[in-house]
């Protein structure tokens, strides 16, 4: 079986994240994992608050080519190491406080849309999203989520390594009841939630392509803290 985190962030983009690309591409290769999607944060305070001497005063190329500076270094650490990276996000609109993963991007993407934290609800990101691409409601449960109609997404991320179990559990409930699509992911931002969850499956994942055609299936199980739901 192969092992693919779904959910990490890279202190080269992320102000909470305390691991750099590279310690991260190091640190699931030897807990067994074969790759990882960088998630990191696609949000309002990048610009104003983490990075704002940074990117301030520069194009939108500019600025999402800085916003990709976690995914590339993690990409070229993974390959010497034989470790496969992909992109993706965890976009928040600036009016709303949901977070949302997308699965299934090329880097260029993001060079061809408008900044993605200022769109206004799911459907305009929806729009905005090249056919197959999937959609995940991250943790909907965690303090400060509003709980929404998930129509229109791909799944519920059900297992995060962050939130408590039973908030877990409760995003189960509600992708079981939706009869949503599962993921799961360890939200990594430090040592603590190393290696706690993910997907693992029969399929060698080497592209966004790839990641699409497995979430779609359904042919894998979740990793979550020592527990592997089944996914229905």
């Amino acid at each position: 079986m192969y092992k693919y985190e779904l959910h990490a962030h890279t202190s080269e983009c992320d102000r909470d994240a305390y691991l750099s690309a590279k310690e991260l591409v190091h640190l699931y290769k030897d807990a067994g994992y074969d790759g990882m999607v960088i998630t990191d944060h696609y949000i309002e305070r990048f610009y104003t608050l983490w990075f704002p001497e940074e990117v301030t005063g520069l194009t939108h190329e500019q600025q999402v080519t800085r916003w990709l500076k976690g995914f590339r270094a993690a990409r070229e650490e993974g390959e010497k190491i034989g470790f496969t990276v992909l992109p993706g996000a965890e976009v928040r609109f600036d009016d709303y406080p949901n977070d949302y993963l997308l699965y299934g991007l090329h880097e260029e993407f993001f060079y061809t849309v408008p900044r993605l934290n200022e769109l206004k609800n799911v459907k305009e990101l929806l729009n905005l999203m090249p056919e197959n691409v999937c959609v995940v409601h991250a943790h909907p449960f965690r303090d400060g989520m509003a709980v929404a109609d998930p129509k229109g997404l791909f799944g519920v991320e059900v297992y995060n390594g962050g939130t408590e179990p039973f908030r877990n559990e409760m995003a189960r409930l509600f992708a079981k009841h939706y009869g949503m699509a599962m993921t799961s992911g360890s939200d990594i931002h430090d040592m603590t939630r190393l290696a706690k969850g993910g997907i693992e499956t029969e399929h060698r994942i080497r592209t966004p392509e790839d990641l699409v055609r497995v979430l779609r299936s359904g042919e894998y199980g979740l990793i979550g803290a020592g527990e592997h739901p089944e996914v229905e």
